[in-house]
């Protein structure tokens, strides 16, 4: 496919892509490493994630055979720091939850007591797979001829960016996410979904004279100090590998074949999210589907790719950061 004929090609180009483009931003903007993509922190906060009692035993697997875990939670944008919330509303949700007993997936965190969801605020990738995410990458970085060559070729791909760039968020407690990306779930695979509960006091949209360039983070502020909020977190199985594959991440799972099952509930309590050491602490971690256990191991391609991708920004990131490496070791939360 294209350039690149193989996956590990692909994944070794993206690595290269990835940690250039962090090493370049370091040069160019201060000091301070940060992420690849989603790399503008709208927010950090901490919370509880519930798994509903009257589950089924067929839903019981893994992290949701459990009662409850304090969680702690990052909301970000997929530009630089200084971007504006006006330009691009991609956004990112990251949940870290903690004190999750049973040996995880990575080399050499095996021991961690984590568990992560990963989710961005539209229900496809872009690409299919490691190769065409490796071809778009090279093409972005190469030249805006080359960018608009691999578009013109890729019109599945083109569209969905596009449907990503239009989006205009009120607040980062009225979006919903999802995973995108399917993973394992005990020996049948799901997607994931998160959306704002509709018990939540956070229906009120921000009014427009107040969506500056930063309004995202500062409505979730004023929203947090306010009162609490809570999100539903569900999960959709897939029932026919044809309609719902695991290899093609820019196929939208039919919701008629499979509609989402409401299985935790994510809760945020009422907090001031400008507190210096839960913004550090929170934004200096990394989210990764592959903080998990076995039975949700990150499946398809794309989340290979992420694999090897999210370690090496992340060691890089912190490294470069003088941040600790490696998972939490207490089911604490920052204060």
């Amino acid at each position: 496919m294209g350039q690149f004929n193989s996956e590990q090609a692909a994944i070794a180009s993206l690595l290269e892509t990835f940690v250039g483009v962090m090493a370049r931003r370091h040069v160019a903007l201060d000091s301070r490493v940060y992420r690849p993509v989603f790399l503008k922190p709208q927010g950090t906060a901490r919370g509880v994630f519930r798994i509903r009692q009257d589950l089924p035993m067929h839903l019981r697997v893994g992290v949701f055979a459990h009662k409850e875990f304090p969680a702690w939670v990052r909301f970000s944008g997929d530009v630089v720091p200084q971007g504006s919330d006006l330009a691009n509303n991609t956004l990112g949700l990251g949940i870290k939850l903690l004190g999750v007993p049973g040996t995880k997936l990575l080399e050499g965190e095996e021991g961690a007591l984590t568990h992560d969801f990963v989710l961005q605020n539209h229900d496809v990738f872009f690409a299919n797979d490691a190769q065409e995410f490796a071809e778009f990458s090279a093409a972005a970085l190469e030249s805006d001829a080359a960018l608009a060559q691999f578009l013109a070729t890729h019109p599945r791909a083109a569209g969905i960016l596009q449907e990503m760039a239009s989006k205009q968020e009120e607040s980062l407690l009225l979006t919903h996410f999802f995973s995108a990306v399917p993973y394992a779930f005990g020996d049948r695979v799901v997607k994931y979904a998160v959306r704002p509960s509709h018990n939540g006091g956070h229906r009120s949209p921000t009014p427009a004279g107040d969506r500056g360039p930063d309004y995202l983070r500062r409505d979730l502020r004023k929203r947090l100090l306010k009162e609490s909020a809570s999100f539903d977190f569900f999960l959709q199985l897939q029932t026919d590998p044809v309609a719902m594959p695991i290899e093609k991440a820019t196929v939208r799972w039919s919701e008629s074949l499979s509609p989402f099952i409401p299985v935790a509930t994510l809760e945020l309590a009422k907090q001031d999210i400008d507190q210096p050491s839960q913004q550090e602490s929170i934004d200096n971690l990394s989210f990764t589907g592959w903080h998990a256990l076995p039975e949700h191991s990150p499946v398809g391609g794309v989340n290979r790719a992420r694999r090897a991708v999210y370690k090496a920004s992340a060691d890089y990131r912190r490294r470069r950061n003088h941040v600790p490496l490696g998972e939490p070791i207490e089911a604490i939360r920052p204060r």
